[in-house]
């Protein structure tokens, strides 16, 4: 008999070490299913399309990303909060800019993983409270943190979103530089599946979940050890990390919070990255 699997995606950073601690453990043999965890360096965008494409079943995804993402028509569905805490993102420019303050960067152009992802989505946030008005032509598709690496000192973009804390290294080896922060407004990440996997396993796709969530509350409870594990795997700074630690919480139960999703697709919709009106918020479910 051929042994089930279930495909998950995710970026590569420590907010899924709990997946990796769960996978590494042998966490699901009991619900008689191989569980495989692959991550992508693309970020949401890369994770929606494999979602889609049948590469992967199940993702964690930025919560604006896959919000935008199923509101444009793509073939996902949310399963619930994965994090209760928001992401911190970094504005970054290249080590050699000019530029030291965000408000010198007004029409530059941004690096971004690809179109849909959090890295376009948070610059229509950064632009909003700068007052500025995004023009197609401001965006340049890199792949991810190693395209950008790439692009910003050859001056093919100009300012890079992405997580803070992972792009430490980079800024201290001076390939970025930080000229600010931005938290978003809500939760960072989501799990997601495409539509068929949650229609017809979702009790497995909840159990799943629930131990991940269970290795978390782990990771939470022991930080000196899960501080180790974050600086050998992510390359991160122990400073860095044990404040990456302290500002990041994952939730003790699988659930949605439909206030969260309402204020994401209200300000989705206000950037003009959702049409107007935007969906009945059953479809993101």
């Amino acid at each position: 008999m051929k042994r089930r699997v279930l495909r998950v995606g995710g970026v590569a950073e420590p907010f899924n070490l709990p997946w990796i601690q769960a996978f590494q453990g042998g966490a699901f043999r009991h619900l008689g299913i191989e569980v495989t965890f692959t991550e992508y360096a693309g970020g949401t965008g890369a994770l929606v399309s494999a979602l889609e494409d049948g590469e992967i079943d199940v993702a964690t995804l930025l919560t604006e990303g896959a919000v935008t993402a199923i509101a444009r028509g793509r073939d996902i569905r949310l399963h619930s909060a994965f994090t209760t805490t928001p992401l911190t993102w970094g504005v970054h420019v290249s080590g050699k800019a000019t530029q030291t303050k965000v408000a010198e960067l007004k029409g530059k152009k941004f690096a971004i993983s690809r179109f849909g992802s959090g890295s376009e989505l948070m610059a229509y946030v950064l632009a909003d409270q700068q007052g500025w008005t995004l023009k197609d032509n401001q965006f340049v598709v890199v792949g991810g943190i190693d395209g950008a690496a790439e692009a910003l000192p050859k001056r093919k973009a100009h300012i890079f979103l992405w997580e803070r804390f992972v792009t430490a290294p980079l800024v201290k080896e001076g390939i970025f530089k930080r000229v600010g922060d931005m938290a978003t407004p809500w939760p960072a990440f989501y799990t997601a599946a495409r539509s068929d996997v949650l229609s017809h396993e979702r009790a497995l796709v909840d159990d799943i979940v629930s131990i991940v969530l269970g290795y978390a509350a782990e990771l939470k409870a022991d930080p000196e050890r899960t501080i180790d594990l974050i600086v050998d795997r992510y390359g991160m700074a122990k400073r860095d990390t044990r404040t990456w630690l302290e500002r990041c919480d994952w939730p003790t139960d699988i659930g949605v919070d439909t206030g969260v999703l309402l204020e994401v697709m209200e300000t989705m919709e206000e950037l003009g990255r959702i049409e107007s009106p935007a969906p009945p918020l059953m479809a993101l479910l």
